[in-house]
């Protein structure tokens, strides 16, 4: 048994300023910090056929991620993901490569479904053919076998709008985009304005990240918010991920959404303090509300 499988972006990190290439992308970095948050978790993902994919491969295996379902092909190059730091640590990164934009329904592990606890979507807008094709297909095998299924989202580079995705959005239990991200999408402009529109579209519950203002959690008739943990900012990159680890791990041990966002809020504190995209030191006994 599998508890979690993180689908999305798997990617090889490389910072403008030297440092060692390391795995990254949505995907994989869910994966990892819910590993070391003590679940069993697997990535499924769109690799090239090259030493890039075998790094990657290789740091996740070392993370005790499950790599059974990322899939290779020959003659696609691996995404690489180059990162300029700010003097705040704002980053600002430059995709290069193409496996995994290319990432199709014959890529994703129908068969490993009845194996898992849960399911992530690394990012919505990241897979745009799948987006198209297939990835109703997936969310509804997965409700009918009673998975829950978490989604973070990314920029809507492909210029879809909240319509392009409308069909996808009722399936979802826990919707956690960035409010930078979303409030393009959106007609209104404060936070619980947002999250009112994007609950007209039948998901159950949204939570919205706000960097260092915390984040706000809501359903139909209720609200909860967490102000941020203060912290040193070295490097953003991967603090997104850092939250929805936090937040999904405290949702399969059974805690309570105010309890869940807390720790989402504790996890993403610690993430921006070390560099690197899942390097943050997260503990299942060192979160605000423990881990059961």
């Amino acid at each position: 048994m599998t508890d979690l499988l993180c689908f999305g972006s798997c990617v090889l990190d490389l910072y403008a300023d030297g440092q060692k290439p390391a795995v990254g992308g949505d995907a994989a970095n869910q994966a990892i910090l819910l590993s070391k948050l003590g679940f069993s978790t697997a990535c499924s993902a769109r690799l090239g056929q090259d030493q890039e994919a075998d790094l990657i491969l290789a740091q996740l295996q070392a993370h005790n991620v499950k790599i059974d379902w990322l899939r290779r092909h020959a003659g696609e190059i691996t995404t690489h993901s180059r990162i300029q730091l700010d003097a705040q640590g704002e980053r600002r990164f430059t995709v290069t490569g193409e496996a995994h934009r290319h990432f199709t329904l014959a890529d994703f592990p129908m068969e490993a479904l009845p194996s898992l606890r849960a399911l992530s979507l690394g990012s919505l807008f990241t897979l745009h053919e799948l987006e198209i094709s297939g990835m109703e297909l997936i969310f509804s095998r997965a409700r009918d076998l009673g998975l829950p299924i978490y989604s973070d989202t990314t920029r809507d580079r492909h210029h879809k709008g909240l319509s392009g995705v409308a069909h996808l959005l009722p399936y979802i239990d826990v919707f956690m985009p960035s409010l930078e991200e979303i409030r393009p999408l959106c007609s209104r402009f404060q936070p619980d304005e947002i999250a009112e529109e994007l609950l007209r579209f039948g998901i159950n519950t949204v939570v919205l990240k706000m960097g260092s203002n915390g984040a706000n959690a809501y359903q139909a008739t209720q609200v909860w918010r967490c102000c941020g943990y203060p912290a040193k900012v070295v490097d953003t990159t991967g603090a997104g991920d850092s939250f929805c680890a936090g937040f999904i791990a405290s949702s399969l041990r059974g805690l309570p959404i105010p309890h869940a966002l807390e720790n989402g809020c504790w996890c993403g504190a610690q993430a921006v303090q070390t560099k690197g995209a899942n390097t943050a030191g997260l503990a299942p006994f060192r979160l605000p509300w423990p881990l059961r």
